[in-house]
């Protein structure tokens, strides 16, 4: 499952990135916003299925995000 090594890569850089710059938490849920708006959009483009069938705002917090082996189903 590349994608899970991908994801695990990903957290792992949010990390460094909030290590090197702890300004960018206090804009954390604006950034989880927009980036769940892109992913929304991606999903659509992916796989012809509509955004509209996904949740209109991310339902996860930035902590469970951030946990490792976080699948959500």
């Amino acid at each position: 499952r590349i994608w899970r090594t991908t994801i695990g890569t990903q957290r792992s850089d949010i990390k460094y990135l909030l290590a090197d710059s702890p300004s960018l938490k206090h804009n954390i849920e604006t950034l989880i916003a927009k980036g769940f708006i892109d992913a929304k959009e991606e999903f659509e483009d992916e796989t012809g299925i509509s955004a509209n069938t996904l949740p209109e705002t991310c339902p996860y917090t930035f902590e469970q995000l951030m946990l490792r082996g976080f699948w959500p189903e």
